[in-house]
Formats: structure tokens, sequence, C-alpha cells
């Protein structure tokens, strides 16, 4: 994906327009009485490039729309008994429409392939297997069927617009853009057509042109939430945070404040340092997720920048709401880490003494918890307590994830005790695993020091 995830540590985009996904059309486009006028409205010959209806057929066919318009089940059962290899393709083209408006797309497909096999120049029933294979999620199959009912005369808004949708979802974004410029010139008034070419415009990274159509459909739509999503994306997209928190709180406002969306918004919240703003679009984030745990690594993030920027009774609270939210669904592992940065608050607070019972609590559930042997063994240094915190400091030594940092804390706390010999010693070790310019400056900081005795 090309537009700009990295904005500000782990801010991502909205997923209205990003990521794997399908795009879909409006909810309701499928059903809509525009669709059923121009795809199902009848079932009968139109044009003299059209398979015919025999006399016989033609009668029937008189009966059938009787039935139809009491029950279109029973209308199926009376027409796939009239069927066969002799009857006209006009008959399967008729089956085939009732089936895509019962919803049986296989069925339907099956009966407008039937149709295109007797009669390879019916345009209409190609155009409809277009529609038929891309509602059962076939796009490649439906742009070919499409484009072929085009190249017998059945170009229109419709089928460009669903050319537009299928080239969308295949990845091929300048052909989707094609496509849907054509359709809306068709049908100016669809707004999925607009969406497409939005979504298109804004892969293709021409977020001007994608702006100003958000815009257009803001001015005749302000109230819906989807458009302000994507507005959202195009100002992270340009790194403009002001516009995208804008947008995504008006979405907020307007109830339609989605999983992602709320969590982009808590995350701009978090990194503006707008803490309480941040914490109550998390805890409303967290109710609109479903798995929630999939999303305690941005919690757990949020929680550890607000220690990190000095907010230890934000980072208090959200360290509360996620625990809530998480509920019984939390594993061993998340609740220790909340436990760890609970302990990192509490130190923060400089109520040490409540932070190293939390601490001991972790330990005596995870023994090489390398983060909690840390913070305890710094909680006993700055307690002056030095034999108990180098005790826990050579415990953490051999815990792989922590090894480094615990040879450099070590190596501090000797520095502070003037045992420059000795700190230069773990401050090399702290860089042999793990290199740092800052680190290796000091170190001949304290070598010097261990020089002159």
């Amino acid at each position: 994906m090309k537009l700009a995830t990295g904005i500000i540590g782990a801010l991502s985009l909205v997923s209205v327009t990003l990521s794997a996904q399908t795009y879909p059309l409006s909810e309701n486009f499928w059903s809509s009485s525009d669709f059923q006028n121009r795809v199902m409205g009848s079932y009968g010959v139109h044009s003299e490039l059209e398979p015919k209806l025999s006399d016989e057929e033609g009668q029937f066919f008189k009966t059938l729309m009787t039935v139809l318009e009491a029950n279109l089940e029973q209308g199926a059962t009376l027409l796939e008994d009239r069927i066969s290899t002799e009857s006209s393709a006009a008959m399967d083209f008729m089956l085939g429409t009732i089936r895509m408006q019962l919803g049986e797309m296989p069925k339907a497909i099956v009966s407008y392939e039937t149709a295109v096999r007797k009669f390879p120049n019916f345009m209409r029933a190609y155009k409809n297997l277009g529609i038929a294979y891309i509602q059962s999620n076939e796009l490649e199959k439906g742009v070919e069927a499409i484009v072929k009912g085009m190249e017998l005369g059945g170009a229109d808004g419709l089928s460009y617009g669903l050319l537009g949708y299928s080239y969308l979802n295949q990845g091929n974004y300048s052909s989707a853009l094609n496509a849907y410029s054509l359709a809306i010139a068709f049908q100016p008034n669809s707004k999925d057509w607009k969406l497409g070419k939005i979504r298109s415009l804004i892969e293709l990274e021409a977020f001007e042109d994608a702006a100003g159509l958000v815009s257009e459909l803001i001015a005749d739509d302000s109230g819906n939430h989807e458009l302000y999503l994507h507005q959202a994306n195009i100002a992270l997209a340009k790194e403009n945070l002001n516009v995208a928190l804008a947008n995504l709180e008006i979405a907020r406002r307007l109830g339609k404040g989605d999983e992602n969306s709320l969590f982009l918004l808590a995350d701009i919240y978090s990194n503006r340092g707008m803490y309480a703003l941040a914490i109550d679009a998390y805890e409303e984030a967290l109710g609109a997720t479903e798995k929630k745990g999939k999303r305690f690594d941005s919690l757990s993030r949020a929680i550890s920048s607000f220690i990190e920027n000095g907010a230890y009774e934000k980072a208090l609270r959200l360290n509360e709401i996620t625990a809530k939210g998480l509920g019984s669904s939390i594993e061993e592992e998340q609740r220790l880490a909340l436990l760890n940065l609970k302990a990192e608050v509490e130190l923060g607070l400089n109520n040490s003494d409540a932070a190293a019972l939390t601490l001991e609590e972790i330990i005596e559930v995870d023994p090489m918890n390398g983060r909690a042997i840390l913070l305890l063994a710094k909680h006993s240094w700055k307690k002056q307590e030095f034999e108990e915190a180098a005790f826990l400091y050579q415990r953490a030594e051999n815990i792989d994830t922590v090894a480094s940092q615990a040879y450099l804390q070590y190596g501090q706390m000797l520095v502070e005790q003037k045992e420059y010999a000795e700190a230069a010693k773990k401050l090399r070790r702290s860089l042999d695993l793990n290199y740092q310019s800052n680190v290796a400056d000091y170190l001949r900081v304290v070598e010097e020091a261990a020089q002159r005795g």
C-alpha cells in the first residue's frame, strides 16, 4: 500500500479505503430500484439481435408473467420444466433473471451461460452473467462477461460502474479510475461510482482530485460518515493530522466511528498529548472491538507513551480500562504486561513500595519476566539496597530479552558506587549484546575514571 502508514509511530490509515479487503458497493445497491429497473425489470425480447420466442413459447410467456407476479419460485419451477436443449435462449435468460432476483447466483450463472451458448451474441445475457459473477465475487469472469456484453452494444453506466468495481478490487486502479469516470458520465448521480472513483484516486495518490470529489459529495450528503473517513485518509496521506483528526471526530459524532477509525483517532490524540480525549476514544474503540485481544499491542503502546511523557495518572486510567475491556478474554501474558506497566506508573508516581509489590506479584507468577526483574532491581538500587539490586541484575543477565539492558543498568549502578573497573566490564558486555553509540561514549568515560584509580 502506497499511503503513508508510518505517520507518528503506530498511526495507520482507516480501513474504509485501505488494506487487503473488498471495496464494497453501498449496502442497498443490489436491491435498489434503479438496479432492478436496469437489470431485472423485464424478461422479454427487446432487440432484433436477441433470440426470439416461438409462438408456443410466447403464449407460455404470458402465462408465466402472471405466475411470476404472485410467486417467483413457482414461476422458476414452471419455466424450468419448459426449458430444453431446443428451447429459445430467451427462456434460459428469463430463468437466470428470476434466479438472480431470488438471490440464487450459482443457478443464475448456469442459466445465463446456457443462454449465451445457445445464442452467442445475446448481449443482455452476457451483461447479466457478468453481474451474477461479480455478485459471487468471481471478478475476472464478471469482467470478461460484461466486456463481451459491451462489445455487443450494451455499454451503459451500470456496466462501466461494475467494471470499475471489479478492477478496483483486483488492484487495477488506473483501469478502475477510467471505468468509474465513464460510469459517472452515464450516471452522474451515482454515489457508488463516485465513491469508487475516490478510492481509485487515493490508491493512485491523486489526493487533490480525490479531495475535491469528496468535498463535492459531502456538500450533497453531509451526514455520510464514510465520506469523512475518506477525507481523513487523504489528510493522513498528506500528513495533515489536524484535518484527519477533525474528520475522524465528525465520523465519531455521527455515531459511525468503527474500531479502526476510533483507534486511529485515539492514537492521534495520544501523540498530541491530549490524553483525556485519547482515553475516551480508546475506551469507545475497545467497546467496538470484537476480538479485543488483537488490540492489546495498540493499547499497551499507548500506555507506554503516556508513561514516557509523564502522564502517569492517565496511564493508570488507560491501564484499568484495558484490563476491564479485555475482561475474561485477557491472556496471562497480557495480564502480566499490564502489571508491568502499572508498576512503571507507580514508580513514576514515586509510589515505589506499591510498585515493588506489583513487580513481586509478576515475578512470582513468571520468574523469567525480565522486564519486571529489571524494574524491581532499579527500585532496589534507588533505595540503595545494592546487594538486592545486584542479585536481581545478575538474574536478569541470564534472560536474553533484557540481558543487554541488565548489564547496562548494573554498570550504571556500579558507577554510582565508584566501582569503575567492574562497571566497565558490565558496560562492555552490554555493548557486545547491543551496540549503542551513546553507551560506547559512556564506557570511554568510565574507563578513563577506572585508569585514574
